[in-house]
């Protein structure tokens, strides 16, 4: 188990994905993932059809970025050294990101990305250790994703 975070490409918004194998149902949820939408049941084939649609829809299966932020003793050291070095300064990557080593279903706002990729970065000044620096890395990829298109980070 550990902690993995994703931000939603926005090919499929934009137009620029593969035609839809059903266009009348394509929705998106509140994270910004596409999803099939429709009063009536949907059927396992269509599903199977979306989700085989989803993973070859655009170059990037959907998500522009996709990171394993680590596994469940590395996310806690991780809060460990925030805890440590003023757990006030970094509101977001402690309360939002590294609160749980497995949170999943939960999402971080485009404005809140904007907070994120400043503590980020603040973060990258506070240590020389390499494994936080990654971790920091790969916090101010997500972050400028989702900023740059305005879906959230989502865990």
């Amino acid at each position: 188990m550990g902690l993995d975070a994703r931000v939603c490409c926005d090919c499929i918004k934009k137009g620029s994905a593969r035609p839809h194998p059903f266009p009348r149902l394509l929705g998106f949820d509140k994270t910004g993932e596409p999803t099939l939408t429709s009063k009536a049941k949907i059927s396992a084939d269509q599903w199977g059809r979306y989700d085989e649609w989803h993973r070859h829809s655009c170059p990037h299966s959907g998500y522009l970025v996709d990171k394993r932020l680590g596994n469940i003793a590395f996310v806690a050291r991780v809060r460990e050294f925030l805890a440590r070095n003023s757990p006030h300064d970094f509101p977001i990557l402690h309360g939002r990101v590294v609160y749980s080593g497995s949170h999943c279903g939960d999402w971080i706002t485009v404005h809140d990305a904007r907070k994120l990729l400043k503590e980020a970065k603040k973060l990258k000044g506070a240590t020389a250790n390499i494994m936080i620096l990654k971790f920091a890395d790969d916090c101010i990829e997500l972050a400028e994703a989702s900023i740059a298109t305005g879906n959230p980070i989502i865990f």
